[in-house]
């Protein structure tokens, strides 16, 4: 998270024995992935039959069946369609009639494909609206920078915004606990605020210029889901309280340990065999959520105030035990709800999808921008969550005609 490189590893006695041999393994990366794995992922769109050049060949040839080869290309091509609307006129009554449009065409110049394209280039791939502009002009298209961003912060903005809380209603229902975390945000040249919340199977995100307890407690439905009862997140006040129980991040708390300098030798041993054990620990809670028993639960229970209630004598240490020991209760709800997370990866490598992308773009400028953001990020992190090609599910929401419902998946996955 944030650069980090993962849980440390802290050498031991038996580090310094040479390894033991053990059987080989066939690990040939040919073997383990081969082509006929790669290939069942490849959508085939047309199959070609090679024929067999037979001159020259000896006439007792006998057909043993096909060779495969799959050869993967993408067309590039424009389908500009000159729309001739029939035109009747009646003297009787002075009236003209014209043939209509399907709904998703009137009131644009352009089709479905280039608006879900232009919003996959934008969100998804983090292609700024210049640089779309150049490459679907140098493409055959006629397109100007204003008419992309119009796309991007306009097209269907009512049915996107209904289906980000369609998919927050769903993934609230979903599950016991749900994942959160915020990160600064540039909006319109002020500081403001995007907050991620979601779990394995949905994310949302909102933008908003405060991040106050009550911003955050607004971005909730006022009425939550019986199941939903635990708030997984780091130490930030603002998101305690909100449920019933609150669940703080191992990751995070472990990282008050590593920012510690002790200057005499003593102290680094003590922070060392302290962090080691805290891991230590931390694997046996794993181990707990995968096999809870009451037994587990009790010594886990215990086994933390003897990890952190006693004096080394580094008093950074010491008083940084101490901050810990005070937040038993949120740092073991995971005895209670073996479900839940120890960490909170999830929302900090959603958020590092907006803060790239953030940091390209520099930030939202409109109250237009802030529902775009928040509408197609939420909906391509959600697609990429349950498997859903960002790309089709956008095009079936300019061609109104959406035959994917995420919100179903998230609740039958």
């Amino acid at each position: 998270m944030k650069g980090e490189k993962g849980k440390p590893k802290f050498k031991t006695a038996k580090e310094d024995e040479p390894p033991a041999k053990s059987p080989k393994m066939n690990i040939n990366l040919k073997e383990t992935w081969g082509k006929s794995v790669k290939n069942e992922k490849i959508k085939i769109d047309r199959i070609k039959t090679v024929r067999l050049d037979k001159t020259d060949l000896p006439e007792d040839l006998e057909f043993k069946g096909y060779e495969e080869k799959i050869i993967q290309n993408i067309i590039m091509q424009t389908d500009n369609v000159l729309y001739r609307m029939e035109k009747y006129y009646s003297p009787s009554l002075g009236k003209t009639y014209i043939a209509e449009l399907d709904s998703h065409l009137t009131g644009t110049s352009f089709g479905p494909e280039t608006k879900a394209l232009i919003n996959a280039l934008y969100f998804e791939n983090r292609v700024t609206e210049n640089k779309i502009a150049s490459f679907l002009n140098s493409n055959g298209l006629h397109i100007s920078e204003g008419t992309i961003s119009n796309v991007l912060t306009k097209g269907e903005a009512a049915v996107l915004t209904g289906i980000k809380n369609e998919i927050f209603k769903s993934g609230l229902e979903s599950s016991a606990y749900q994942q959160i975390d915020d990160t600064g945000m540039n909006i319109s040249g002020r500081n403001g605020y995007a907050t991620i919340i979601g779990n394995e199977k949905y994310s949302i995100y909102s933008i908003r210029t405060s991040k106050s307890r009550e911003t955050v407690i607004s971005l909730f439905p006022p009425e939550m889901p019986d199941k939903f009862t635990v708030l997984v997140g780091d130490d930030a006040p603002q998101f305690k309280k909100i449920t019933s129980r609150y669940a703080l991040c191992w990751v995070h708390e472990e990282r008050h340990y590593k920012k510690l300098v002790p200057i005499l030798e003593i102290h680094r041993e003590e922070l060392e065999n302290k962090r080691a054990e805290i891991w230590e620990y931390y694997d046996k809670l794993q181990d707990y959520k995968e096999a809870p028993t009451r037994r587990k639960k009790k010594k886990l229970w215990d086994d933390f105030d003897k990890l952190f209630n006693y004096e080394t004598g580094y008093e950074e240490l010491d008083n940084r035990m101490s901050l810990t020991l005070g937040k038993k209760s949120e740092l073991l709800t995971v005895l209670d709800y073996p479900e839940i997370p120890l960490h909170n990866n999830l929302s900090e490598n959603g958020l590092r999808e907006l803060v790239i992308k953030r940091k390209i773009s520099g930030g939202v400028k409109s109250v237009d921008g802030i529902k775009a953001w928040e509408n197609n990020m939420s909906i391509l992190s959600t697609c990429k969550k349950l498997g859903v090609s960002f790309y089709e599910f956008m095009k079936g929401v300019f061609y109104e005609d959406i035959i994917i419902s995420l919100p179903d998946l998230i609740a039958s996955s």
